[in-house]
C-alpha cells in the first residue's frame, strides 16, 4: 500500500476496489495454517534512508487503480485512496506526519506549532502555520482557507456534498489570530481527534460555494494545490497523471524530478512491474500478483499490517432489503471466512486471523472487541430468519406476496475480488432460498454507483485512518446531528435514533477508555443494522526495487514525498 497523508475521513480504496473511513487477537480459533497474521505483520518497511544517501533527480512511475474524475478528496465523489492517500502526499497540504504507532505530530512545512486548551468546557485549537507556506497560485496558506473549508464540510449548507462532515460539525468558529498564519478553532466542547480534522486544508477559490466545491475541481487546476510536487498534466488518453519538482516549494528540494500516476487494474499493474514499466506495485492481493512481481530481479516485496478492509455495503433503501430480519438472515447466510480464504487463495497471510469483527478498530489495535458474535455463518439460523420474515421457500427460492426474494449484487468488472466475492455470496444466498442476480457494473463507474446507490449489495474496500472513532457519522450516520438525510458517504441510508445518540458522545469523551466502550456499543448496534458486513482486514504488500528508499508498505507511517528517491 502507498503510504501518505491520511486524511480525516475514511476513503474508498478502489483497489479491488476501496474508500478513505477506518488488536487483540481475533478470538476465531486457531489454526494450522502458515502466514502473516494481524499480530505478526509488521507496521512498517519503508527502508528509511538519509536524504544525503540519494541521488538528486529521476522518475518515479506509479500505480493508481483510477484516475480521479474530480481532484477534490473532500468532497464524496474524490474521497478515493488514490487521491486522499497517494496523490494528495506529493501535490497537497499534508498538515501532519503520522509516526509508526499511529501518533500524529505537526509537520513543520505546514505548522509550526500547534496550542491546545480548554476554555470553559470547549476546546480551543491554534494553529500556528509556516509563513513561507504558499498555494501553488502564490497566495500564502492563511486563516481563510481554514475558515471556508470548514464551512464547506460541516453539514451547514445542503449544497455542499462533503465525504463527511465529521469533526467540521463540532468546530463553532474559526478566526484570525494574532496574525493570517495563526489560526484559532474553537469548537464547541471537548474534541479528541482535532488533528484527524485539520489533517489537510483547501483554498478558499477552490470552495467558496457549492458548486466550486462539488464540480469546480472536476478540471485540474494547478493554483489549488501545494506541496513538493506540482501537477502538470492529466492525460485522459494514457489514464496518467503527471507532476514535476515544485520550484515554488519552500522545504527540502525534492530529490526526484517527476512522478507520474498511472491507472491499471491489479493484474496489469504487477505485470508491468515485472517488466519495469513501473517502479512499484502496490495493494497486490492475488498470488498470481504476488508471484508475477516477485520474479523482477531487484524486487523486494514490502510488507505491513493494513488498515484496508473489505466488507459488504448494504442498502437498506432498497425494496428487498429494507426489513433488519431480512438483512440480519442474510448476514448470517455469509460464509465470511470461506470468503477471505477464497480472496486471500495463495498468498503468504493466514486469513483466520484476519477475520474483522469490529467496524471501526483493527484486530491487534486497542479497542478491538468481536461484537460479530451473532452474526457467524449459520445457514440454518438464516433460513430460520426468513421464514420468520415471512419469506417462504417456493422450489428452488423464497416468495412473499408473489414477489421472489433477489437482490442485485453490483459486480465490479475486472475486479477479481469483487467478482469473487460475488460469485461465492450467489453460492450462500443459493442455499438459504435467496436468488442473486450479478449486475456487471464497470469499476470507472464505481463513486457514481455509490453515490446514486443503484444497487442492493456491493463489495469495496475502506480505508482507514490512526483515527479509529473520529468518522462514525461519515459512513453510519446523519448528514448532522437531528437531520434526516444520511450522510453523504452513508452508503447503506439507514440513520439509527440510537447511534445518532452515541455520535456526540464518541466526538467528544476524553476518557480514552469510555470513548472505547462507547464505540463498540455503536458497533454492535451496526451489527445488528446489517448496515455494513465486515469480511477481513488485508495485509500490504509492495513490491519496490531495492534502492527505492523512504517508501513502500506502513500501517500508519507517513514519509514526506521530497525524500523519496533512488540510494546512489
Amino acid at each position: 500500500m502507498r503510504k501518505a497523508i491520511m486524511t480525516s475521513v475514511t476513503v474508498l480504496a478502489v483497489s479491488a476496489l476501496a474508500l478513505t473511513g477506518c488488536g487483540q487477537k481475533n478470538q476465531s480459533g486457531g489454526s494450522k495454517q502458515s502466514g502473516l497474521t494481524s499480530e505478526s505483520a509488521p507496521l512498517a518497511q519503508l527502508n528509511v534512508v538519509d536524504r544525503g544517501q540519494l541521488k538528486d533527480g529521476g522518475t518515479l512511475r506509479l500505480a493508481i487503480e483510477q484516475l480521479p474524475t474530480g481532484w477534490n478528496p473532500m468532497n464524496v465523489n474524490g474521497n478515493t485512496t488514490d487521491l486522499s492517500t497517494t496523490i494528495w502526499q506529493f501535490v497537497g497540504a499534508n498538515n501532519f506526519d503520522i509516526t509508526e504507532d499511529g501518533t500524529p505530530k505537526p509537520n513543520p512545512n505546514y505548522i509550526s506549532s500547534t496550542d491546545v486548551e480548554t476554555k470553559g468546557g470547549k476546546q480551543v485549537v491554534t494553529l500556528h502555520l509556516n509563513p513561507k507556506a504558499k498555494w501553488n497560485s502564490g497566495r500564502t496558506i492563511d486563516y481563510t482557507d481554514y475558515q471556508a473549508t470548514w464551512k464547506a464540510n460541516n453539514g451547514s449548507d445542503p449544497g455542499f456534498l462533503p465525504a463527511s462532515t465529521d469533526g467540521f460539525n463540532q468546530i463553532s468558529s474559526v478566526e484570525k489570530g494574532d496574525k493570517d498564519t495563526d489560526v484559532v478553532l474553537t469548537f464547541k466542547t471537548t474534541y479528541p481527534d482535532w488533528p484527524a480534522t485539520l489533517s489537510t486544508v483547501l483554498p478558499k477559490e477552490g470552495v467558496k460555494n457549492a458548486q466550486t466545491f462539488n464540480e469546480g475541481w472536476n478540471k485540474l487546476n494547478p493554483d489549488w494545490f501545494t506541496g513538493p510536487f506540482i501537477p502538470t498534466k492529466a492525460d485522459e488518453a494514457s489514464k496518467t497523471l503527471t507532476v514535476k519538482r515544485n520550484d515554488k516549494w519552500w522545504g527540502e528540494k525534492s530529490k526526484l524530478d517527476i512522478v507520474t500516476f498511472k491507472a491499471m487494474n491489479n493484474a496489469t499493474q504487477t505485470k508491468a512491474f515485472a517488466n519495469k514499466e513501473i517502479d512499484a506495485a502496490s495493494n497486490i492481493i492475488t498470488k498470481d500478483g504476488y508471484q508475477t512481481a516477485a520474479k523482477r530481479p531487484d524486487a523486494q516485496m514490502r510488507q505491513a499490517g493494513s488498515l484496508q478492509w473489505r466488507h459488504f455495503t448494504f442498502n437498506t433503501k432498497s425494496t428487498m432489503l429494507s426489513d433488519k430480519k431480512v438483512r440480519q438472515a442474510i448476514a448470517k447466510g455469509i460464509n465470511r471466512p470461506a470468503i477471505a480464504k477464497s480472496d486471500l487463495a495463495g498468498m503468504p497471510v493466514n486469513p483466520d486471523t484476519l477475520m474483522l469483527g469490529n467496524h471501526f478498530f483493527m484486530p491487534g489495535q486497542a479497542g478491538y472487541k468481536d461484537n460479530s458474535t451473532d452474526y457467524k455463518y449459520d445457514p440454518e439460523a438464516a433460513k430460520k430468519g426468513l421464514d420468520e420474515a415471512g419469506w417462504k421457500m417456493q422450489g428452488d427460492y423464497r416468495v412473499k406476496g408473489g414477489k421472489t426474494l433477489t437482490i442485485n449484487y453490483a459486480q465490479l468488472t475486472g475486479v477479481p475480488t469483487s467478482e469473487n466475492e460475488g460469485a461465492l455470496f450467489k453460492q450462500d444466498m443459493a442455499k438459504i432460498g435467496v436468488k442473486v442476480d450479478l449486475v456487471n457494473t464497470p469499476s470507472d463507474s464505481f463513486t457514481q454507483t455509490l453515490s446514486s446507490h443503484s444497487f442492493d449489495v456491493i463489495a469495496f474496500a475502506w480505508n482507514g485512518t490512526p483515527y479509529p472513532m473520529a468518522n462514525v457519522r461519515q459512513i453510519y450516520g446523519a448528514a448532522a446531528v437531528g437531520s434526516t438525510q444520511p450522510s453523504q458517504s452513508n452508503f447503506s441510508q439507514l440513520i439509527d435514533p440510537e447511534i445518532e445518540k452515541l455520535i456526540p458522545k464518541i466526538d467528544t469523551e476524553s476518557d480514552i477508555s469510555k470513548r472505547r466502550e462507547l464505540a463498540n456499543q455503536a458497533d454492535a448496534m451496526i451489527w445488528d443494522d446489517v448496515m455494513t458486513l465486515p469480511l477481513y482486514r488485508r495485509i500490504s504488500f509492495t513490491a519496490v526495487p531495492k534502492n527505492l528508499a523512504n517508501f513502500g508498505a506502513a500501517t500508519f507511517q507517513t514519509m514526506h514525498a521530497e525524500d523519496i528517491g533512488f540510494q546512489k
